[in-house]
């Protein structure tokens, strides 16, 4: 089941998503947890050794003879004796240091894969998450996105950023999520504006729920941003969930 959900969430990115079948989702998962809650609380009584059908309270009260005046109130001492417990951590300490001096080399070895293991997924993770690219980079996997121009227009007193891009896909043909295209200009994001696209067309044919195939298109993408730009205005192409790549733009005033 999470295989078929991790599989449904990596098409969010060109799919429109449908709030029943994401209740529908949510409900299964909740099921399936509810399930395992119930294996983990036997696997746990197993593990610990209980088997409550064994238990014959009854007899037990026969055998002990016991009575009303056992279940007094009784004074019971809470003092830890601490010799007792400093003589298991030593103890437990002095098996772990033989364990370590017999099996020096193998821990060491899996220590250092473990390290090395670690240090590539860090390092890829940080090269992906961070990494800022250049207008004219192809992006992507799936849908394969080039940015190849933005301009900055000041129009009827409101200010409009442009973004033409190139765009194809590795798959049979579907739509595409412009709002995967995400502007990010003075540290704030803005979504494109489809209502004023067309206004712009003399940059470039406005991208409106087109068809992507394996043959290259060149579209555009219009942003109404607040006040001017600065130096650092970038493109978010989110392409999954977990897949996000930043193309700083190089805006020109046409």
């Amino acid at each position: 089941f999470i295989s078929i959900l991790y599989s449904y969430i990596s098409e969010f990115s060109s799919i429109v998503i449908d709030q029943k079948t994401i209740r529908l989702y949510t409900d299964i998962l909740l099921i399936t947890l509810f399930f395992q809650y119930i294996i983990i609380a036997i696997m746990l009584i197993r593990g610990l050794g209980f088997d409550i059908k064994k238990f014959n309270f009854n007899k037990d009260v026969i055998e002990l003879n016991l009575t009303a005046s056992d279940s007094e109130e009784i004074e019971v001492n809470t003092q830890i004796d601490t010799t007792n417990v400093m003589r298991v951590v030593r103890k437990n300490g002095r098996e772990l240091s033989y364990f370590y001096k017999e099996f020096k080399i193998y821990i060491l070895v899996i220590i250092v894969i473990l390290l090395i293991f670690l240090g590539i997924r860090f390092y890829n993770y940080a090269g992906a998450k961070y990494a800022i690219y250049n207008e004219n980079d192809k992006l992507g996997t799936v849908n394969i996105v080039t940015i190849k121009d933005s301009y900055y227009i000041n129009k009827d007193n409101h200010n409009y950023i442009v973004v033409n891009f190139d765009i194809f896909r590795n798959g049979t043909r579907e739509q595409f999520n412009i709002n995967n295209l995400e502007l990010l200009i003075n540290n704030n994001k803005y979504l494109p504006n489809k209502n004023i696209c067309n206004t712009f067309n003399k940059y470039g044919t406005c991208y409106k729920k087109q068809y992507i195939t394996r043959d290259e298109k060149n579209y555009i993408a219009v942003y109404e941003i607040d006040g001017n730009i600065k130096n650092k205005n970038y493109i978010l192409y989110k392409e999954f969930y977990e897949s996000t790549y930043k193309v700083k733009l190089n805006i020109k005033k046409p």
